[in-house]
């Protein structure tokens, strides 16, 4: 709803032209003192250095998770004084404050500086130094972290914490997390909801930011933009286009000898690969029902905004018949030709890291789900799972060409309508993440969502947006996974959490206990 609770900036001020912003800065706000460093009192040059730190447009070399949506939105950020900092939109986003720089969003931590002048890169590594109210005191990566509560120092007295001590263990099997739930070993788990289907909620309670996580296919390699669509290369051309040295049936390849027709071909292909998924199997198998159906990314089905005619009906046989039907430019091979597409089958993978998916550690059987349907219409499929470590180099280049599983930054049932949706669909965002596809149609839709004036023409410009996506079959989705937590009731009192657009937890300082 556009409301604002102000954390470490307390005012900010847009340009009349949207060319940029001032940002006003609370003082008083003193850094965690740290293996007996004293940083002093957080400032606005803090807040510069930070968020610089982590644009690429910037910081060539960050690797922060929305390093790539900030290059989008502005350029280097300048402190002022100690309680101002500016910085210039390079795209204007109405929502800039509400997502980009906001708890409940895509939103960054604010370090110190000083620390990192006087102590050196590695060892702020080594040492947050930061200004929540839990400080951290334990750190064994891969394995677990324990924060405690700085009691009386923290500058805002509404977050101070209920509980004093909280460690939090990472497992990454689903099936173990409900195991050290059910038997006390934990008192707090993120669960599947097939496991959670399983609890007495008399004896535990779910604790959720409010967004179930959307999973969707996201057909990579579909680069449809010549040119810098902002930023300092705005008009210069792109690169060469690696994704189209091979033929691949989903990818469309504009300016080339197929030209509009090898669009319209792989168009054709997307769409019947999204009526070859039963997305009510899926919820009903994986999720036990507890989901729901998502049949466009980043639009929530139950909205009173949706239309059921975006929705992709299960017809298998239908998307037999379209791949079938297409004329002789159409190009496939190295897969059988004793199914139902005879010599019209082709290969295709589908990537799903375990990291991926916002939170939802379904993904890897989303994916394998989705490869199962493909492979019922005569397709030859695999499923690819290894670290997006190793995946995100082809996500940042504009390499990648696997279709693969993804929340794919907003996908999240949260979300709200008018969001500007796109922007991980376009060149703004290169050197940072990306969907795999660009297109300069999302490009003016995303920024006619971004600048809109008001609610209802976002939401118009929104519509347009699901309208083209959902005829391209760029983002088909398949399900909506419930992104929860459940606590013992025997040994936690409450847990509540903020309404939250992107994170699955947050407010640890609620968690109250017996």
């Amino acid at each position: 709803d556009d409301s604002t609770l102000n954390w470490i900036a307390n005012d900010f001020t847009i340009a009349a032209d949207l060319s940029g912003a001032t940002v006003k800065i609370q003082q008083g706000i003193p850094f965690q003192v740290v293996d007996g460093y004293d940083a002093g009192d957080l400032t606005a040059h803090d807040v510069a250095f930070s968020m610089n730190n982590a644009n690429s447009a910037v910081n060539a070399e960050s690797i922060h998770g929305q390093a790539g949506d900030f290059a989008g939105l502005w350029g280097e950020w300048t402190a002022i004084d100690d309680e101002t900092v500016e910085f210039k939109f390079t795209n204007f986003d109405s929502t800039w404050k509400d997502d980009y720089v906001n708890q409940s969003g895509q939103a960054l931590s604010i370090l110190s500086k000083k620390a990192y002048d006087e102590k050196g890169a590695e060892w702020v590594r080594d040492n947050v130094v930061a200004t929540g109210p839990y400080q951290i005191e334990e750190w064994l990566r891969d394995e677990s972290y324990t924060v405690v509560n700085r009691a009386g120092t923290h500058w805002n007295s509404d977050l101070e914490p209920k509980t004093e001590r909280v460690q939090i263990v990472q497992v990454t099997e689903a099936t173990t997390r409900s195991s050290l739930l059910r038997t006390g070993q934990v008192d707090m788990a993120h669960l599947e909801p097939k496991d959670a289907a399983k609890y007495d909620l008399t004896q535990f309670t779910q604790a959720s930011a409010g967004g179930a996580v959307q999973l969707g296919v996201f057909f990579a390699g579909n680069l449809w933009e010549d040119v810098y669509g902002g930023g300092d290369l705005e008009g210069q051309a792109l690169p060469p286009k690696a994704t189209f040295v091979h033929d691949l049936a989903w990818i469309g390849k504009p300016g080339t000898s197929h030209g509009e027709g090898d669009l319209e071909q792989a168009k054709t292909v997307r769409n019947a690969l999204a009526i070859a998924i039963d997305r009510d199997l899926v919820n009903d198998t994986l999720l036990a029902g507890l989901g729901a159906p998502v049949y466009v990314e980043y639009f929530n089905a139950a909205s009173p905004n949706w239309d059921s005619k975006y929705e992709y009906a299960y017809d298998p046989d239908l998307a037999v018949e379209m791949i079938n039907g297409l004329d002789g430019d159409y190009q496939a091979g190295g897969a059988p030709t004793d199914g139902p597409l005879g010599g019209n089958a082709f290969e295709i993978s589908v990537y799903a890291g375990p990291e991926l998916g916002g939170g939802a550690s379904v993904t890897g059987e989303v994916a394998d789900a989705v490869a199962g349907f493909w492979a019922d219409i005569g397709l030859e499929t695999f499923s690819l799972k290894f670290s997006y470590t190793a995946f995100r180099p082809t996500v940042v280049g504009r390499a990648n060409t696997h279709p693969w599983i993804t929340s794919c930054d907003k996908g999240r049932a949260s979300n709200p309508w008018h969001f500007p949706k796109g922007l991980v669909q376009t060149s703004l965002t290169r050197g940072g993440f990306s969907c795999g596809f660009e297109s300069p149609v999302i490009l003016d839709l995303y920024q006619q969502m971004a600048q809109a004036p008001d609610t209802a023409t976002a939401t118009a410009a929104a519509n347009e947006y699901l309208e083209y996506v959902h005829d391209q079959a760029l983002q088909p989705g398949v399900v909506a996974v419930p992104d929860a937590f459940y606590f013992n009731n025997n040994k936690v009192k409450s847990f509540e959490m903020d309404v939250a657009a992107a994170a699955n937890l947050n407010s640890l300082w609620n968690i109250e206990l017996k």
